[in-house]
């Protein structure tokens, strides 16, 4: 289990959030809360967070999520992680699609604890926004990392253990390469740091795109809705 150095990485606020889409986000809940009152009833209104996503491909989005500042404090103690050898693949995945990572909620979790706050307070209303639906139940958050050596580029794959992925670059143009690249619709050089890739796991096939220098680091959330959790609970109880 790794402390956090920087206190500040450690609190549980919204300072890491990139400011006016935090605004929009507050701005908007009137208007979701409103929709959720009526059951289906009426149409769900124009909200401010919806002019700070951009549509990318069909249920492909990316949004400013993240302070470059931030996203900087938190690479100094990634590097350290890195460091100490905390990257490892995941044995129970498919040797094609294990990728060097760190999974939060067991190795680093009072980073897990800020990122559940982001999951709550940011993420899912703009999931709201986009889909009409609640996505904040977390499957994982961790962070990744692709390089020459380990592992330069994903395989073609869904995240199958989640309904929705966010994928946030921690260090753009610290490395040469990467990207990702969606089946039948195209592909995505690296967004900028601390900007989210989002779109629904379930139907998007895709794969991280070549690593030819350096380190590329990600922070990936995958999450599910709560119906989905439930249908996960009663397939492990009939497993057992």
């Amino acid at each position: 289990m790794y402390n956090l150095k920087n206190y500040l990485l450690s609190m549980q606020s919204h300072w890491m959030v990139n400011q006016p889409l935090y605004t929009a986000v507050q701005e908007s809940l009137p208007a979701i809360a409103r929709f959720r009152t009526a059951n289906g009833t009426n149409d769900l209104e124009k909200m401010p967070v919806q002019q700070h996503i951009k549509k990318i491909f069909p249920d492909v989005y990316r949004v400013p999520l993240l302070r470059r500042q931030y996203c900087k404090m938190l690479m100094e103690e990634i590097r350290e992680m890195q460091r100490l050898g905390m990257f490892e693949t995941n044995p129970s995945e498919d040797v094609l699609r294990q990728i060097p990572e760190i999974t939060l909620h067991d190795m680093v979790p009072e980073l897990y604890r800020n990122m559940w706050h982001i999951v709550q307070n940011v993420l899912n209303p703009i999931f709201f926004s986009l889909f009409q639906r609640d996505c904040a139940e977390i499957s994982s958050i961790q962070l990744a990392n692709y390089n020459v050596k380990d592992k330069k580029q994903g395989a073609w794959h869904h995240d199958e253990s989640s309904d929705m992925s966010v994928v946030v670059p921690l260090n753009s143009g610290e490395y040469e390469g990467g990207g990702t690249e969606f089946h039948g619709l195209g592909t995505l050089k690296p967004l900028p740091t601390g900007h989210a890739l989002i779109f629904p796991s379930f139907t998007k096939l895709h794969r991280g795109l070549p690593v030819v220098k350096g380190d590329r680091f990600l922070l990936v959330f995958w999450l599910h809705n709560r119906s989905r959790l439930g249908e996960m609970k009663a397939m492990a109880q009939v497993m057992s």
